[in-house]
């Protein structure tokens, strides 16, 4: 057994700071609320985050795969189309919901950031008595399978406008949207103008106990609770988790230490023998490593062998994330491990 373990897995993995333990303490010292949306710290931390994201309303979730799918229940019918780029979470990771729970189809384009002439073809085609009709696009950012890259302004504006010329509704994966913000210096509002819902994780680099949030129109958050109910999302009481998330909010700008970090990751094994670190545009706190002749099993055993945990990403990629309570010792700890497995050393460390 390694006699220290960095774990790089998710950064599902963010502890809670203090300062949150402490703003918890004190909520669970108040009396509890009952209805759905009464707490006054949940209330107060939707109207934040809808400030912050620029809609009308917000309202918290258990999960951003719930978030999503309710997201799709409000934009689609049973049966209609979800165009979106390749390998976006509600296609690799909820366990098929769009289709079990909203009854949707999604087609996957190519690319991770297809070009817009992509875009533009693929809505162009008519729906038949064959083909369902698109309802809506979605999108996802950061894009957690094309390495964590931050998708900017311009590339969403130019989505949305040719999305809206066809009269279809947007949804936005905002898990990471706070990363994004980091990464392309923009407002969170600035990443979420235009879609008619946003997903926001509270827990990936946050640390928040509460899981997520959908964001939208006071109508559409409307529905979102009755389905949310519906789904058994209706969670009760709130107001330990919802104070620990305002103080989690009103601190998401520090996950640049996280960037800062995997940049550091990034910088000291891409390049080493059989390893390629994929490099978007706008990196953020993931770090997707392509391994050459290495065997991804192997790779993941020699790490976890010498105290590193990554996930598998695929036959040939690994995934590392950086998220706080990972530190400076951490990071050299996992470049040294990378650098013993690319020299032929797969296997238990000495």
């Amino acid at each position: 057994m390694p006699s220290r373990i960095v774990d790089l897995r998710s950064d599902l993995l963010t502890r809670p700071t203090p300062e949150m333990i402490d703003a918890m303490r004190a909520a669970s010292l108040r009396p509890w609320s009952f209805d759905l949306r009464e707490d006054p710290d949940q209330r107060a931390l939707e109207a934040d985050l809808a400030c912050l994201l620029g809609h009308e309303d917000a309202l918290i979730m258990p999960t951003s795969t719930m978030a999503n799918e309710i997201a799709l229940m409000l934009l689609a019918r049973p049966g209609e189309t979800i165009l979106a780029p390749a390998e976006i979470h509600i296609v690799t990771s909820e366990a098929g919901a769009p289709a079990a729970l909203a009854g949707v189809v999604v087609r996957s384009l190519d690319s991770h950031e297809p070009p817009l002439a992509d875009w533009r073809t693929a809505l162009a085609a008519k729906p038949d008595a064959l083909r369902s009709r698109i309802a809506a696009i979605a999108m996802e950012n950061t894009h957690n399978r094309a390495g964590g890259a931050a998708i900017d302004v311009a590339t969403t504006s130019a989505v949305l406008a040719l999305a809206r010329s066809h009269g279809i509704g947007a949804h936005l994966d905002g898990a990471r949207l706070f990363n994004a913000a980091i990464a392309l210096d923009a407002a969170p509002a600035a990443l979420a103008a235009g879609f008619d819902t946003v997903t926001v994780s509270l827990n990936k680099g946050l640390g928040a106990p509460i899981g997520a949030a959908l964001a939208g129109s006071r109508a559409s958050i409307e529905q979102a609770l009755v389905l949310r109910q519906r789904l058994g999302g209706g969670i009760r009481p709130t107001a330990v988790f919802a104070a620990a998330a305002r103080v989690a909010l009103a601190r998401w700008r520090d996950a640049a230490e996280d960037h800062r970090r995997a940049a550091a990751l990034v910088g000291a094994i891409d390049g080493l023998p059989g390893l390629r670190v994929v490099r978007p545009a706008h990196p953020t706190n993931i770090v997707v490593v392509e391994l050459g002749t290495l065997d991804v099993a192997q790779a993941e055993a020699g790490l976890a062998a010498r105290g590193v945990l990554a996930i598998p990403f695929g036959p040939r990629r690994l995934r590392f994330v950086v998220y706080r309570g990972i530190d400076d010792a951490d990071i050299a700890h996992a470049v040294a491990a990378c650098r013993e497995i690319t020299r032929g050393t797969i296997g238990t460390s000495s």
